[in-house]
């Protein structure tokens, strides 16, 4: 903040717009008040328009209007309740769909208001759907109107009340925005003219004789503030213009070797700096020309490289990069491709697809991960990379060259749209120029776009894949498993190489083996047992099997099976991977268990034995034959439900609280179908019904959802005569009780309704008959 007490004159500007601001920003919240309350009159528009004219809005309900409005009570209704509903729930009302600000106090009278209107509605529902005649209920009728008329009326006389104090409100926060406004445009206009354009007024006169070259003109401002220190740069700049001037008509001379006056030796003057530059860029001239020469020829050649290759990757990338080396008189180089993973979870790998060293052409198989070295670190930030200083032991910093020992590195991402195709290493005993650097990058782009097309030529097939129907937790034992094998052949190779360390890997394999849950047993190819785990031996104990250990034959004790399991060693010795699952009763027990079985392989490729892996799986099995059995219980019970509904002559249908078409009869369908309409589920039954139906069908499905079952009688009119339907409505509710949908069935009960007037008329007949006598 500002320093009260110093002169209005030094005071900091930004100090001055902070304190503007503070007053606009309070401005800005007075305006925000006014306006969250210019809304009052708009609220009692709204009040009086609606709860207050609701005697008017109801007036079509009352007794003595009732007839001429039966068809329209249930609408009537409606709109009564829309009203109400929006005065103790919140809501939006009116045409211009005001959203409506609740009153605690007018909350409350409504709410006693509701007791009247309950039973009133009751009343009229019953006359609607014909339970009563209009005067069999027009006492009752009358008696509750007149009720809630009277509470209505007490709800008017709050309403006038709440719109006086709300419009008095009004007028204060008015009469103090007008007020808070002129005192911030007084302050304002005296921080603006007093301490910021009188200044600048000064300082423009001063600055016009600088413009016209008076450069010995200086502006006489002193204050401790910004305009202060902008008369202060106005001086030093003409100060500086006047020592460059004289410079560079030195120059101009011919006086190559002139003295710029007043330049220190750290100086910061950039106008100086580039004067000062302009001798040496005249000389760099010719320097340049060539360089850019020598980039043309660069890209006109290696555009005819690209362009003779780009159908062979492997062939692309030894010609990229040993005349990229040459061309650039240096000593090595790599290319390395970047992989397009085809699935989501697999991350893309960088290949070193060729490399060059000394004019001999060097294959080699290298894989780098994203952000793995200075080459993964160049695509993972998508920028080059120039070493100059490179250490001694380079071979650990993973750049793909390996056994070279360059003095600088050049690594450049090889770019297109900004998606990374690969990347081109380059290392050299001598540094390599800037300009030099720029050609790769910009020849990055074209290399990009020919791998991007070669690529395209050269789609690689996966040879694998995994079993979409295994569990996650059984993925995850046989990656454990799979590790476990992987971690026991390689123990074995070991023991082969160092005979002298058997009985140190002996330990570490029984350890691995025995760390396991899994059951693992190893043969050679005369099926004798080479080792087993104690997780079989243990289970085998009691058993047939027990007696057997390493050494013994595998086959000698597996009885009726023994055919079997040889066909299993036998397909394995001839480098088949087996893994199947079968079930076991070791010890009488119904158990499943999973078997993978690999070959052992010596370092020639000689298949010396077989790997046999198993697990206990009953849990996971019996879990996959518990859902089998309930998905064909839950098609037994939809064909069921299937039968139920389309045996009938009825229709019926159900939807859910939106509308939703959930279940329809084929008796349904092949009515709508006939109008070129197909019912399904998940169909809107809104979009189906005809707008004169829309309306009085959405009533009864929203008092259905509300809990309410509904019996429905109406006379279709035919061009063969009238029918009589029978319409129920129901709600649906869950084991919770909650209302999770409607089901509606519709009857055709014409004929019985014919029954029941012939039987009337017989009866009268009957009276008439009795009454003659």
């Amino acid at each position: 903040m500002a320093n009260w007490r110093r002169n209005l004159c030094d005071w900091k500007i930004r100090n001055l717009a902070y304190s503007m601001g503070v007053g606009i920003f309070l401005l800005a919240i007075a305006i925000y008040l006014v306006i969250m309350n210019t809304g009052i009159n708009q609220q009692s528009l709204l009040r009086s328009k609606s709860i207050g004219s609701l005697d008017n809005i109801s007036s079509p309900l009352a007794p003595q209007y009732i007839s001429e409005n039966k068809e329209n009570i249930g609408s009537n209704i409606r709109a009564v309740e829309r009203i109400l509903f929006a005065y103790t729930k919140g809501g939006q009302l009116g045409e211009e769909t005001i959203e409506v600000e609740v009153n605690h106090k007018l909350k409350a009278e409504i709410e006693d208001l509701m007791v009247y209107w309950t039973p009133l509605k009751e009343e009229l529902y019953n006359i609607q759907d014909g339970e009563k005649t209009i005067q069999e209920a027009k006492q009752s009728l009358e008696k509750k109107y007149n009720a809630f008329v009277a509470k209505h009326a007490k709800i008017k006389t709050l309403i006038d009340r709440i719109n006086e104090e709300e419009q008095e409100a009004q007028s204060l926060y008015m009469i103090l925005l007008y007020l808070y406004i002129f005192l911030l445009s007084s302050f304002i206009y005296c921080i603006v003219k007093y301490l910021i354009l009188n200044p600048i007024y000064k300082i423009s006169l001063s600055a016009r004789e600088l413009s016209k070259g008076n450069l010995t003109e200086k502006i006489d401002y002193n204050s401790k503030n910004e305009l202060g220190y902008i008369a202060q740069n106005i001086n030093s700049m003409a100060e500086i213009l006047e020592n460059a001037t004289d410079f560079t008509t030195k120059i101009g001379e011919g006086q190559l070797d002139a003295d710029y006056k007043g330049l220190e030796k750290d100086h910061d003057n950039s106008l100086a700096s580039s004067l000062l530059q302009m001798r040496a860029k005249m000389q760099d001239s010719a320097k340049a020309d060539k360089e850019r020469s020598w980039v043309n020829e660069g890209l006109a050649k290696f555009a005819d490289i690209l362009r003779n290759n780009n159908d062979n990757i492997e062939e692309l990338s030894y010609q990229i990069v040993s005349n990229l080396v040459k061309f650039m008189d240096a000593n090595q180089g790599a290319l390395f491709v970047l992989t397009e993973p085809e699935d989501e979870d697999e991350e893309a790998k960088i290949i070193l697809e060729s490399a060059y060293a000394y004019e001999r052409r060097k294959r080699l198989k290298k894989e780098i991960a994203v952000g793995e070295g200075l080459v993964g670190q160049a695509v993972q930030e998508g920028d080059r990379i120039y070493l100059t200083e490179v250490p001694e032991d380079y071979v650990e910093i993973k750049s793909g060259l390996g056994e070279t020992l360059p003095r600088c590195v050049l690594i450049v991402p090889l770019k297109i749209n900004e998606e990374i195709k690969g990347v081109v290493e380059i290392a050299s005993i001598q540094d390599i120029a800037e300009y030099k650097i720029e050609f790769v990058e910009k020849l990055g782009e074209n290399i990009a776009s020919t791998i991007a097309s070669a690529k395209t030529n050269e789609r690689t097939k996966k040879l694998l894949s995994e079993s979409q129907e295994m569990t996650e937790q059984m993925r995850s034992q046989e990656e454990e498993m799979r590790q476990n094998m992987e971690e026991m052949e390689a123990t074995q190779e070991e023991m082969g190489r160092a005979q002298t360390e058997m009985a140190e890997k002996e330990a570490n394999l029984n350890a691995l083996i025995n760390n396991t849950t899994d059951s693992i047993i190893l043969i050679n190819t005369d099926y004798k047992i080479i080792l087993m785990n104690d997780v079989i031996k243990n289970r085998y104990k009691g058993t047939q099997y027990e007696k057997m250990k390493e050494g013994s034959n595998a086959l000698d004790m597996l009885g009726d099976v023994r055919d079997e399991w040889k066909g299993y060693y036998d397909r394995v010795f001839r480098g088949e991977i087996l893994s199947f699952t079968i079930k076991s009763s070791v010890k009488g027990e119904d158990t499943y268990r999973h078997y993978d079985i690999h070959p052992i392989k010596q370092k020639d490729g000689a298949i010396s034995g077989a790997s046999v892996f198993s697990r206990d799986i009953t849990k996971e099995k019996q879990l996959e034959l518990q859902r089998e059995e309930n998905a064909e219980k839950l098609a037994q019970r939809g064909f069921v439900l299937n039968g139920m509904i389309n045996n009938t002559e009825d229709t019926y249908f159900a939807i859910n609280t939106d509308y939703e078409i959930l279940v329809v009869n084929d008796v349904l369908k092949n009515r709508f179908k006939q109008s070129g309409i197909e019912l399904k589920p998940g169909l809107s039954i809104l979009t189906i019904l005809p707008k004169d139906q829309l309306e009085k069908w959405k009533a009864r499905y929203d008092r259905a959802l509300a809990g309410e079952k509904l019996r429905i009688e109406e006379v279709r009119e035919l061009q063969t005569g009238n029918l009589s339907i029978e319409t129920r409505c129901e709600p649906i509710t869950n084991d919770k009780g909650e209302v999770i949908g409607v089901s509606t069935v519709s009857k055709d009960i014409t004929e019985l309704k014919k029954a029941q007037e012939d039987k009337e008329k017989l009866q009268k007949e009957l009276d008439k008959l009795k009454g003659k006598k």
